[in-house]
């Protein structure tokens, strides 16, 4: 590769060409034959977000530059285990959740935050439509805030805008490259565009959304007016860790992590084992009930996993999957 190659920005990626930004200028471009080669854990070679060196005739994508963080989950209907990248290169992550039409879904919004703690990419979870169901509102904003995590609870509806809520939300975009993930109909398109005068993202119905038809259908990576970029993502139905292992899991949990000091075993997983800290917070109302099933689904999906890998069919999670969050 010569230094003097040109470098792109992957703003989308459709079937067979790549939407890329070059010097401020928006091109289609295809993938070099040589990145699809290498048979790696990934689903794609590249995802929106990455940066790209083209080829010297400038017409096509040759090489993915390194990442400075990806968030991506366990891709589905694969032959293997390999990881689906949704964006790379982000600054921040945010889960947006409805209270209400469609339900709030502690297991998608946990999968979410975990990702993101795992790469070490701040996450803010977004609660929606709080003026349909206040009292739920509350209840998940008491349960993430006590977990640790930044909540923003907003409404976009006439009569009932939480304005302070939408300006905060306004200034943590522009001041990031943010990846935008939750459920289809959970809202995450109309607080784009309340908070984001310009963006005008299709918004869909809730009808629509129940036959199956996405407000998104792809990932891009948009600019936005005032500095910071936004990726709109598909509204996903569920969010599985790749190549995590049982161990590493709790970290990822900042409340079980801070507990695991007082269990009786340093390598307690929180589930069977006697005199575990976790547990007795558990029933002591101190751990909540939805954030420990999480924890409990997840970890069930590690210890298969590691099962595989003894047996020879998980080579992918050979030496990995075992480090705490700020560890290399």
């Amino acid at each position: 590769m010569q230094p003097s190659s040109p470098q792109a920005l992957v703003l989308r990626i459709d079937a067979k060409v790549c939407h890329v930004e070059v010097d401020g200028e928006r091109r289609q471009l295809p993938l070099a034959g040589k990145l699809f080669e290498d048979r790696s854990r990934e689903r794609r070679p590249l995802a929106v977000g990455d940066r790209v060196v083209l080829d010297a005739t400038g017409k096509a994508i040759d090489a993915v530059l390194p990442r400075s963080s990806q968030l991506h989950r366990r891709a589905t209907g694969e032959g293997e285990e390999r990881a689906q990248v949704l964006a790379a290169n982000l600054t921040q992550v945010l889960a947006v959740a409805s209270t209400a039409e469609p339900p709030f879904q502690p297991e998608l919004v946990d999968g979410i935050l975990a990702a993101a703690a795992r790469e070490r990419i701040p996450a803010t979870l977004v609660l929606a439509k709080i003026d349909l169901d206040p009292t739920a509102a509350a209840f998940w904003r008491q349960v993430y805030a006590h977990a640790g995590v930044h909540v923003i609870a907003t409404s976009t509806k006439a009569g009932h805008e939480t304005a302070a809520a939408l300006q905060e939300l306004a200034a943590l975009l522009h001041q990031n490259r943010t990846v935008v993930c939750g459920l289809s109909g959970a809202g995450k398109s109309s607080l784009l565009n309340a908070v984001v005068p310009g963006v005008n993202l299709r918004v869909g119905d809730l009808n629509h959304i129940r036959q199956g038809r996405h407000t998104t259908t792809h990932t891009e990576l948009l600019p936005l007016p005032g500095g910071g970029h936004v990726l709109d993502t598909p509204g996903v139905r569920n969010f599985h860790l790749f190549a995590t292992g049982s161990q590493e899991l709790q970290f990822l949990f900042p409340e079980l992590a801070a507990l695991l000091p007082q269990c009786e075993f340093r390598s307690c997983l929180h589930a069977e084992e006697r005199q575990c800290a976790v547990r007795k917070a558990l029933d002591e109302g101190r751990v909540a009930e939805s954030r420990y099933r999480s924890y409990r689904t997840m970890l069930q999906d590690a210890l298969e996993a590691e099962r595989l890998e003894v047996r020879g069919g998980r080579p992918e999670l050979r030496g990995k999957g075992r480090r705490r969050p700020g560890r290399r």
